[in-house]
């Protein structure tokens, strides 16, 4: 009987493994429903997903429809990330209209693709991606609130792999939901890599998950991290000092 009980945990562990560790995926960085007239949309392109983004508004257009027209969305930025994710930042080709219900839209997906959606605690579904559009133009500068510093490392090991963070307490001011342009310089080869992060509980998760992330941590031990706040309006912050750190080593119990 506990051979058997460990075969089916096993199983378990495996399956579960298998579904974080899906070959596709599109997410939205934003949490929030609502943009500006100016808004910016994120998005994050998961493995094999990175490959549609030289064919977007070719062979996939993507756009925000309302009932009353359709308004393209052009990529003004991308960003690469160090295991399997890559960044756009899609900026609407003309003016969103003020209190107007816009979802996202991509067409002609592959059949194993899905659209990107926002999941609804209300109502504990997955729906699609829309944003009501507010009456205003953002243009101020995001204000930071503190100076940054490092809270915490954490290292787990996974059946697929490991997942490795290092924490910085961050936070800011703004009218706009606010993102972190993070910038991470890894002192044993020089290479700099830029990726936008969400602001977790104030904190910058820098590093990866057990199956991506913007920061993979793979060669040598240091490093050093400068931020930007970033609102969804596009106004970024000055950066902030350069922060030393390295990478986490000690294994932890939690992320």
């Amino acid at each position: 009987m506990r051979r058997i009980t460990l075969i089916i945990l096993t199983l378990f562990i495996a399956t579960l493994a298998a579904a974080k560790c899906a070959n596709t995926g599109i997410y939205c960085l934003s949490k929030s429903s609502t943009l500006n007239k100016n808004g910016l949309i994120i998005l994050e392109f998961y493995a094999s997903s990175q490959s549609l983004i030289s064919d977007l508004n070719k062979k996939y257009p993507i756009y925000l429809k309302s009932p009353n027209g359709k308004v393209q969305l052009n990529v003004i930025e991308t960003l690469t990330g160090e295991m399997r994710l890559t960044q756009i930042v899609l900026k609407p080709a003309t003016e969103l209209k003020a209190d107007e219900l816009y979802t996202l839209q991509i067409d002609n997906l592959p059949k194993y693709e899905q659209k990107p959606e926002r999941y609804n605690s209300s109502s504990n579904k997955w729906e699609s991606l829309t944003f009501k559009i507010n009456n205003s133009v953002d243009n101020d500068i995001p204000i930071l609130s503190n100076t940054p510093t490092e809270q915490k490392k954490s290292l787990v090991y996974y059946g697929c792999g490991p997942a490795s963070w290092v924490y910085f307490n961050i936070s800011g001011q703004d009218k706009s939901e606010l993102f972190v342009r993070t910038n991470v310089t890894n002192k044993a080869t020089g290479k700099v890599t830029t990726y936008i992060l969400a602001i977790e509980n104030g904190a910058a998760k820098v590093g990866h998950g057990m199956c991506s992330g913007a920061f993979h941590f793979d060669n040598g031990n240091n490093y050093e991290v400068t931020f930007q706040l970033l609102d969804q309006s596009g106004n970024k912050s000055n950066s902030t000092s350069t922060i030393a750190f390295t990478k986490p080593t000690k294994e932890t119990n939690d992320e």
